[in-house]
């Protein structure tokens, strides 16, 4: 008997030892982290406050509409995204704060924007140095092209807008001598610098050459230098569109006749409809898109019914709405590491979506977009022709 109670609490003690062996063997199964699980987290940087909220603010409300969308059809592999917005006011300084921001502390590894060129070029450096992916719905200098391997736009350079609008000033206008007047800005400068340099390579002479600071409201010096200067037609860039009206209020008064030639700041549907007597015969150069296009035309209508307006700066508007659903595709293609979705970008041909058709090229600007030719009559745009550029 004793020796069979012996044998028995033997191979329990055996049976217990070989069961916390075959624990200590099977892996343990954890449970995914909240970065793994819980809403995918993009930064944007646009300007909500100022002057520059005038187009911050509807193209915000772009991507809201995608965000709302993309969420409610389960988001992103069942993860939702979460935009943490900041307030780039279009100045670097605040758009470097912002990026610093979010960066570091939000820990975002994508950001969409800034929506002006001072405040992408502010954000390049940190984010390059981070490896954190930008993608700008609308900034268009030409400095941002060499800006960073990590650094995208769906709008396109103005290296080709200023050159349409010389070629439309030579060609159509019949200009030979012109003047512009120019805020002292990462686009303005940007657009007037291949303005004038293609306006004299096409045998034109820039009579005057006027700038302006940010803030300033009294232009009569630069009006009264370009009046003498006895130009043809006479192209307007500001970053926003409270001077740019101001400075037409001021060359009608002081009796300047040249012809007007502005670009897509001046001529949101907004600003052209509140501003008709300013505004008249005013021709201005934007990036064209497909407004009938099922995804555009969509878009604009949910636009509208929500906010009892018509899309302002529709092409802008198309790029930050279409841009959730390409980091939508690249996510679930390629996953989160911003080094993949960098090389996706890269790779991606014709892709479509309401902006139109997408390809980067190795700068991560946009291939072959055309620009449009409007005209304001009786306050309302009218298209004038649709340039588009060879891809080479």
């Amino acid at each position: 008997m004793a020796k069979g109670v012996k044998l028995f609490w033997g191979l329990v003690v055996l049976a217990i030892i070989i069961v916390i062996v075959a624990l200590a063997r099977t892996p343990s199964v954890q449970k995914p982290s909240a970065s793994e699980t819980g809403p995918i987290k993009i930064g944007a940087v646009v300007p909500l406050t100022g002057d520059s909220a005038a187009y911050g603010l509807p193209i915000q409300r772009a991507g809201l509409l995608a965000v709302e969308e993309i969420n409610a059809a389960g988001g992103v592999n069942g993860r939702p995204f979460e935009v943490v917005w900041e307030d780039g006011k279009c100045d670097a300084k605040e758009a470097s704060v912002a990026a610093q921001k979010l960066i570091n502390i939000d820990d975002t590894k994508m950001i969409f924007g800034g929506v002006c060129s001072s405040e992408t070029l502010a954000m390049a450096p940190l984010a390059e140095t981070a490896k954190v992916l930008i993608v700008s719905p609308s900034a268009t200098s030409p400095d941002i092209t060499g800006a960073g391997d990590f650094i995208f736009r769906t709008a396109p350079s103005d290296a080709t807008a200023g050159d349409v609008a010389a070629q439309y000033a030579m060609s159509k206008v019949g200009a030979r001598k012109a003047a512009v007047i120019s805020e002292t800005k990462d686009y303005a400068q940007g657009l007037r610098r291949v303005f004038t340099e293609k306006f004299k390579a096409s045998g034109g002479e820039v009579v005057a050459d006027e700038t302006y600071n940010s803030g300033d409201t009294d232009f009569r010096t630069q009006i009264l230098k370009i009046k003498s200067a006895n130009p043809d037609v006479v192209y307007i860039l500001p970053q926003t569109s409270s001077p740019g009206i101001l400075i037409l209020k001021q060359l009608a008064a002081n009796g300047v006749s040249a012809s007007r030639l502005t670009a897509e700041v001046l001529i949101g549907r907004n600003i052209v409809a509140e501003n008709k007597k300013e505004m008249e015969g005013v021709v201005g150069i934007e990036n064209w898109f497909d407004e009938k296009g099922d995804l555009a035309a969509k878009m604009l209508t949910t636009y509208k019914q929500k906010y009892n307006e018509d899309a302002p700066f529709p092409s802008f508007m198309a790029n930050m709405y279409s841009q959730f659903y390409l980091i939508k595709d690249a996510i679930e293609k390629v996953g989160l590491d911003t080094e993949k979705l960098r090389d996706y970008l890269y790779e991606l041909k014709e892709w479509k979506h309401a902006l139109g058709s997408l390809t980067f090229d190795k700068n991560g600007d946009p291939v072959g977009l055309p620009y449009s030719v409007k005209k304001v009559e009786n306050g309302e745009l009218k298209e004038l022709e649709i340039y588009r550029p060879e891809v080479k």
